[in-house]
């Protein structure tokens, strides 16, 4: 914001910036001095831009006196020759004048004209302004931005979901996951942590008490929250009818059933991913955001998940279907009988056994 100080250029100055801006000076600093922003030296150009550079700057970096400094390239563009418009705060300087020279940097800029500065540059001690420090500078800005947290993850993501694609086909693909994959797998995705929204919070506490049997879940992509779609009172044969056919959403389902004579309930957690209609960032969002969901339902909730699913549509939820998840029946099939390793070691040669035929011959 430009005028925060009040401090303002001289007349002086005004008319040597148009002139600078011409080209016929390489170098300028400018000081503040009661009040005002005024011209404290300038040179014009000798050899090119980088041979003048440390020649021409280091000298005007003075301890304990911020200023600014205003360096003419040799590229030009539409405007006319390009700058960099440099701010010198040495860390021994005092802090109102650091304070007035922050401050004023703005009106400074838009005095001598935005268009012109190709670059800023900011520094406390001269290794951060010299040639090699500009250098730096520019190599910093002109690489990529390094990736936060989220992007890593979300690449990571992206591959593994890029790789089962290639290799599955739409018949190998079950449409159940009995267990989540994650579990089963080796995995190095951390996952990430989406916030619960208050309302999902408050669905969480009333599910523990019992006082609600259903919570559908869907990710908000821009706010990156988790957010409560509803917690409409469900039965089994309605829960089919809860499941999305275009966008993926998370569940959780207390599973009323009979067991052994015994009435029992069961939390269960399901995925609902409606095959690959969803966009790749649906899909590697959702995926990567389930196990810490489930983490934090667990500890922070101490609600129990009895079974965790994964499913692409509704049509395979029945109470059956439920009940065999919940309690899997164990393997009563013995294993088939097979036939033991004979003696280790080298074996002689076979013999020839006689034998009598059908005619009482010897064979």
């Amino acid at each position: 914001m430009s005028h925060q100080t009040g401090i303002n250029a001289t007349p002086e100055l005004k008319q040597f910036l148009a002139q600078a801006r011409r080209g016929s000076i390489r170098i300028m600093k400018i000081i503040i001095s009661n009040e005002a922003l005024v011209l404290d030296s300038f040179r014009e150009p000798v050899q090119s831009w980088d041979k003048d550079y440390d020649q021409f700057l280091l000298p005007l970096l003075t301890p304990q006196e911020p200023c600014y400094i205003l360096y003419r390239l040799d590229s030009q563009n539409a405007q006319g020759y390009e700058w960099i418009f440099i701010a010198w705060s040495p860390d021994q300087s005092p802090v109102r004048q650091k304070m007035m020279y922050a401050a004023t940097r703005a009106t400074l800029k838009k005095e001598f004209g935005g268009g012109h500065i190709k670059d800023e540059m900011f520094g406390t001690v001269e290794d951060d302004l010299c040639f090699q420090g500009f250098m730096r500078h520019r190599s910093s800005c002109s690489s990529p931005a390094p990736l936060t947290a989220a992007e890593q993850e979300l690449q990571r993501i992206k591959v593994t979901e890029d790789e089962r694609r290639r290799i599955g086909t739409p018949t190998a693909r079950a449409r159940v996951t009995m267990e989540f994959g994650l579990d089963k797998r080796a995995q190095t995705l951390q996952g990430l942590a989406f916030p619960l929204q208050e309302d999902a919070k408050r669905a969480l506490q009333q599910l523990k008490q019992r006082r609600i049997n259903y919570i559908q879940l869907r990710l908000d992509v821009e706010k990156e929250t988790i957010e409560l779609v509803h917690t409409k009172p469900t039965e089994t044969h309605e829960l089919p009818f809860r499941i999305p056919t275009d966008s993926p959403r998370y569940h959780f389902f207390v599973f009323k059933h009979s067991h052994q004579g015994q009435l029992q309930e069961a939390l269960v957690f399901i995925y609902s991913m409606p095959g690959y209609t969803c966009s790749i960032k649906e899909r590697m969002l959702y995926s990567s955001c389930k196990n810490r969901l489930l983490d934090e339902v667990e500890r922070d909730y101490q609600l129990e998940v009895t079974k965790k699913m994964e499913i692409d549509s509704g049509d395979g939820l029945t109470e059956d279907f439920l009940y065999e998840e919940v309690h899997p029946m164990e393997h009563t099939l013995k294993q088939a009988f097979t036939k033991p390793r004979g003696p280790g070691g080298k074996r002689g040669n076979k013999r020839l056994i006689k034998g009598t035929g059908e005619n009482g011959e010897e064979n």
